[in-house]
């Protein structure tokens, strides 16, 4: 093929940073065009090299034969917990995935017990979090309900999932849960399982029991709950700041459940050239990173399952495409930033199935776009059964578009529809020329 696939690194960063960085505004000028705008948000030069540059992000690029980049992609993997760029706190979410923590206890009074617990320290957390942000904006003196008043009010703002404030407060208070961590162990799991508990959520779970006045936890409870002035900031800063999902999924949730960033991997950005447009390489160049992903993420022997993400616009069709082709199907249509919904999606790898997973992805890129480096031999049942299974995606793929084109917030102008249809004629004959050499 006439191009190769490189990392970016600290080594070749001169070479191709700039070329990536100036890719990302070739892109969405070619999308805004379109009438796509909005539908990708540049990382920007800084952000990339500090991917480069990490040890848990990753950032793979195309070049052509003259050096040019043509297209490049962005894996991330272990954000903070809560950040915008945490895509599992979704799937944990609500009543059902509350009472499934509670269910995880065999008792009532060790699930009271860590809410408790976890509950002072969140505090502790808030205020350790509070400090540190009201000394980067001294102009809200002691006062951090006014920077939370001056996000809420803020247009284009809203206090939404990116907004400076919350960011920092999911930053911070993470921070100081994971050096809780070191001294106490499992605190970040609790942290991770009753992030959303209010004080009034406490109030209302021992309320139903009838505890005693003299009950030990009782008291400790009346010791905790609404006394201190943190704990009303930090009350007032969630009940501002909820998750919002448009609508009920359609699938099991309750798999996800045990997601977090620690064991989960975003396909963050996945770009190429409009300008040269060449067949499969945003998908691989994806599966070079999940494979290197996925593989150092497994040397871990007490690993047992990754989780990848990644979130888009409901409309980019094409990028949804990329996505699911790694099976990513499971999604919810959530808000993220002030007036900008996104889909976000997800699937589950197991340790016990990833290699058989790497070895179909790998053998889809090679039947379906030529990209075979291995050299992994194919039988031709093998073949005629993963171009079936890529033909019914494709008529299942024209029904989705035909809803997409009639929805008033679909502007694109692209012919996903009779792409899709030269697609299938093109499947449906090398299926029957394959069944036909397996016949002779």
């Amino acid at each position: 093929m006439n191009f190769k696939l490189e990392e970016l690194t600290k080594d070749n960063e001169a070479q191709y940073l700039e070329q990536v960085a100036n890719l990302e505004q070739v892109v969405m000028e070619n999308m805004e065009a379109r009438g796509q705008s909005g539908q990708l948000f540049p990382t920007g030069r800084e952000d990339i090299s500090a991917y480069a540059h990490s040890k848990e992000n990753s950032v793979f690029v195309a070049v052509d034969e003259n050096g040019k980049v043509i297209a490049a992609t962005y894996i991330t993997q272990g954000q903070q917990p809560f950040t915008y760029n945490d895509i599992t706190k979704y799937f944990k979410y609500g009543d059902d995935y509350n009472q499934y923590v509670k269910n995880k206890y065999k008792t009532l009074q060790d699930y009271r017990r860590d809410m408790l617990s976890i509950y002072k320290l969140k505090v502790q957390a808030f205020k350790y979090a509070k400090a540190k942000i009201l000394a980067e904006f001294p102009q809200y003196g002691e006062n951090i309900i006014a920077f939370l008043k001056h996000e809420v009010d803020e247009e284009n703002n809203h206090f939404h999932e990116k907004s400076v404030l919350r960011e920092l407060l999911n930053k911070y208070m993470s921070e100081y849960m994971q050096e809780q961590d070191k001294i106490h162990t499992g605190v970040m799991e609790r942290y991770d399982m009753f992030y959303w508990i209010t004080a009034d959520d406490i109030a209302k779970e021992f309320g139903k029991q009838d505890v005693e006045p003299n009950d030990v936890e009782a008291r400790e409870l009346e010791t905790i709950i609404g006394r201190e002035k943190e704990e009303l900031e930090y009350k007032k800063i969630l009940h501002k700041g909820p998750l919002v999902i448009h609508e009920k999924p359609e699938f099991n949730v309750k798999k996800y459940y045990t997601a977090k960033p620690s064991n989960s991997i975003e396909l963050d950005t996945y770009i190429t050239d409009p300008r040269d447009r060449r067949s499969g390489l945003a998908r691989i160049l994806l599966l070079e990173g999940i494979t290197k992903h996925m593989e150092q993420f497994f040397e871990n022997e007490s690993e047992q399952e990754i989780f990848l993400c990644s979130t888009l616009h409901r409309d980019n069709l094409s990028s949804k495409y990329v996505s699911e082709f790694f099976g990513l199907t499971d999604s919810l249509y959530v808000k993220r930033r002030d007036g900008r919904d996104r889909e976000v999606h997800i699937c589950r790898v197991g340790r016990d199935e990833y290699k058989k997973y790497l070895d179909h992805i790998k053998k889809k890129v090679a039947i379906l776009y030529g990209y075979n480096p291995e050299g992994i031999a194919i039988p031709a049942s093998e073949e005629i059964e993963i171009l079936k299974e890529q033909l019914g995606y494709e008529q299942r793929e024209i029904s989705r578009l035909k809803r997409a084109r009639t929805a008033q917030t679909y502007n694109g102008k692209i012919n996903f529809k009779q792409r899709k249809i030269e697609k299938i004629i093109s499947l449906n004959e090398r299926i029957k020329e394959l069944q036909e050499e397996v016949e002779k």
